[in-house]
């Protein structure tokens, strides 16, 4: 090869180098700053003509928004995680946004609420059979607001969760990821029974017990005082 020629090669190398170094960059998107993305292993099963309702919002993207609290909405769908799996269940939820700000102001512990009511519902209805209670109970400390993204979502690996940028072997992404298609005025809501506090349950119950009790010292006194 003339030298001139492999001059030419060397320096076009060189120019390709940045662009290349962009590419294998994570994305940011403003909808991860108000999403959490999980990504479960292939064993849980996802079973999408379960949910109560949702639309199809594009191939294999189901989307619904939450009986808990309807300014969420909740995405499942397929997603790659190499070296994990190339078609694993993935759910996201979903803040919404226009531009590059969110449609509602809900703080990153009411969107982890709705994360953990959710997921033991799309469990115990079969939708994402296969994954357990004990899962979605660890999930408690590693989600918060902004767990989205191909670098940060968070994978169920070996029963605890982390961000896929710990998985090992885990790779950049090369390029951008599409947004999902999620208008909010076009998405159901799957309406949910909303659970009553453990706490509010238990002090029901001392208030009942302390009932029952001052009821029966006074039927005690009771025949004492009219003798």
């Amino acid at each position: 090869m003339p030298r001139s020629a492999a001059l030419a090669v060397v320096c076009a190398l060189l120019l390709a180098i940045p662009q290349l170094t962009a590419a294998a960059q994570p994305c940011p998107e403003a909808e991860d700053a108000y999403a959490v993305e999980l990504v479960l292993p292939a064993e849980v099963k996802l079973r999408a003509t379960l949910l109560g309702a949702y639309r199809e919002v594009a191939p294999e993207v189901y989307a619904y928004r939450s009986g808990y609290d309807d300014r969420v909405i909740v995405a499942l769908y397929y997603s790659s995680a190499p070296p994990l799996g190339a078609r694993l269940p993935t759910v996201r939820f979903q803040v919404p946004v226009e531009g590059s700000r969110p449609l509602f102001n809900i703080s990153s512990g009411e969107l982890c609420r709705v994360v953990g009511l959710e997921l033991s519902r799309l469990a115990s209805e079969g939708v994402l059979e296969g994954l357990k209670q004990t899962d979605v109970e660890r999930l408690s400390t590693a989600c918060s607001a902004g767990r989205a993204g191909w670098e940060q979502r968070l994978v169920l690996l070996n029963g605890t969760w982390v961000s896929y940028s710990e998985v090992p072997g885990a790779r950049p992404l090369l390029g951008c990821r599409a947004p999902l298609p999620l208008s909010y005025a076009g998405i159901p809501v799957w309406p949910a029974t909303q659970q009553v506090p453990p706490w509010l349950l238990a002090a029901a119950a001392a208030v009942l017990a302390a009932i029952a009790l001052s009821w029966r010292r006074f039927k005690r006194r009771r025949p004492a005082s009219s003798a």
